[in-house]
């Protein structure tokens, strides 16, 4: 995506197809394609035919540390036109209770592109391992250089654009976390992952459809609607933040009130 692109979307309310190609110099079809693009990653949303309106921000950014920073601008340098994320576990910092620890960065891309960003990492002396295993997310905090990992995946769901990076949306970040913690083993305490999100909740917010829709992408769709669902079954602080109709999407509703039902059934024995 073309920062001109971005900075056009950025300057206008709303733009159409015709817009795009008229003046950015484009053809219609790749101008179509841009603000296609720029939808699925919720910077823009359709509103008539070939006509867009900017989003406003429904939640807050999340700051890229200044080392995460040139990362991005080493790789922007190298790969001027390539598609990638960066983003970190210290990206999350300012919500733990404890400090994170040890940072592990990550860089997402496709897997045309993988093996080249690795080998530019390489060459500019960066610890990079690339399709990182289980053990590598066990270990990583014994390695003796920083490590960063890069993960083969072209997932637009979720991003912002913060000084010509990409970068997830702490939603994202936080269900990326709890995947990586319950599937590939990364050692992160899940009561911290808990601390964290509601931190979230109270300092910033976070974009509560945006948390679903991201976990449905992820696979971790019914875990995350059981997270909620608890809190709010629970009475938590917490729990009164989450909105109500969050709970009945995505034809969940009878599922919830069948749970409730037994829920209701089991407590009076």
């Amino acid at each position: 995506m073309p920062q001109k692109v971005i900075e056009y979307v950025s300057k206008n309310e709303t733009v159409s197809i015709e817009d795009i190609a008229k003046d950015l110099g484009v053809s219609w079809i790749t101008a179509k394609n841009y603000l296609s693009r720029l939808a699925r990653m919720e910077i823009v949303k359709r509103v008539g035919r070939g006509v867009y309106q900017r989003r406003k921000r429904s939640t807050t950014i999340v700051k890229p540390t200044p080392e995460l920073i040139r990362l991005g601008q080493d790789l922007r340098e190298r790969f001027p036109m390539a598609d990638f994320v960066v983003w970190s576990l210290n990206m999350l910092g300012d919500y733990a209770h404890y400090a994170v620890g040890r940072d592990l960065i990550f860089v997402e891309t496709s897997k045309m592109l993988s093996a080249s960003i690795r080998d530019a990492l390489l060459e500019k002396g960066y610890h990079v391992v690339l399709r990182p295993y289980k053990r590598d997310f066990q270990e990583y905090a014994y390695y003796p250089e920083q490590p960063i990992f890069i993960l083969e995946r072209k997932e637009l769901y979720g991003l912002v654009w913060f000084e010509n990076n990409l970068i997830p949306t702490p939603e994202r970040i936080w269900l990326d976390l709890y995947f990586l913690t319950t599937r590939m083993d990364l050692s992160f305490d899940l009561f911290e992952l808990g601390l964290i999100f509601a931190n979230m909740v109270e300092r910033d917010g976070i974009n509560f459809d945006r948390l679903l829709r991201y976990a449905g992408r992820r696979g971790l769709f019914r875990e995350m609607l059981i997270f909620l669902y608890s809190l709010k079954r629970e009475g938590t602080r917490i729990g009164s933040r989450v909105p109500e109709d969050v709970l009945w999407i995505r034809r969940e509703k009878e599922t919830l009130r069948n749970v409730l039902t037994m829920v209701k059934g089991a407590d009076k024995e």
